[in-house]
C-alpha cells in the first residue's frame, strides 16, 4: 500500500510518498536549461543508475547544437535527489524548482473549455457532464491556460 503527503514549503511544493517498505521518497519538479555542450549528456540514465531516482518527463523542448529545456518530475529519496540537482548543476546545466501552481476559481468557471484548447499537458478536460476537471498532477505550469480563460477564472499561486 502506497500513501501520499503533501507538504508546500514557501518555494517548492514537495510530495511525500511512503511505501510498503516504509521508504520516504519524495517528488519534485524542476525546470532544466541545458547549454549546447552538454545537449547529448544522458541526464535521466544517470538519475536512474546513479541515485535510484524514477523521471517523469513532462516536456522537452529541443534544439539541435544550440539548447535545450526539459521539465521533469523527480521521484527518489530526498538526499538522493539533492546530489542529483548538485550533479546536474556539475554539467552547467541550470536547475530551477517548479514552485508555482495553477489555481482555478470553479465558481467564476463557466466550463466553456477554451483552456482545454491550450493545454498541452493534458492536465485539463471535460466530465460527461460538461464540468472542467483539473488533473493537477499532469500540470507543467506553462501558464498557457492563464491568458486562455475569457472570465479570468484561471491563476498562478507563486
Amino acid at each position: 500500500m502506497t500513501s501520499k503527503k503533501q507538504k508546500k514549503s514557501k518555494d517548492v511544493q514537495v510530495v511525500n510518498i511512503t511505501t510498503n517498505d516504509s521508504v520516504t521518497r519524495t517528488k519534485k519538479r524542476v525546470v532544466l536549461d541545458f547549454p549546447p555542450n552538454v545537449l547529448q549528456t544522458p541526464i535521466t540514465y544517470i538519475l536512474a543508475k546513479e541515485y535510484d531516482i524514477a523521471s517523469n518527463i513532462l516536456r522537452a523542448e529541443i534544439a539541435p547544437e544550440e539548447s535545450g529545456k526539459l521539465v521533469i518530475e523527480m521521484t527518489g529519496l530526498p538526499e538522493k535527489l539533492d546530489e542529483a540537482i548538485e550533479r546536474i548543476k556539475g554539467y552547467g546545466i541550470e536547475v530551477t524548482e517548479i514552485a508555482r501552481k495553477v489555481i482555478f476559481n470553479m465558481d467564476k468557471c463557466t466550463h466553456c473549455g477554451v483552456c482545454i484548447s491550450v493545454c498541452l499537458a493534458g492536465a485539463l478536460k471535460l466530465d460527461k457532464d460538461f464540468h472542467l476537471q483539473f488533473i493537477e498532477p499532469k500540470c507543467t505550469v506553462c501558464e498557457m491556460c492563464v491568458p486562455a480563460c475569457p472570465v479570468d477564472a484561471v491563476n498562478i499561486d507563486i
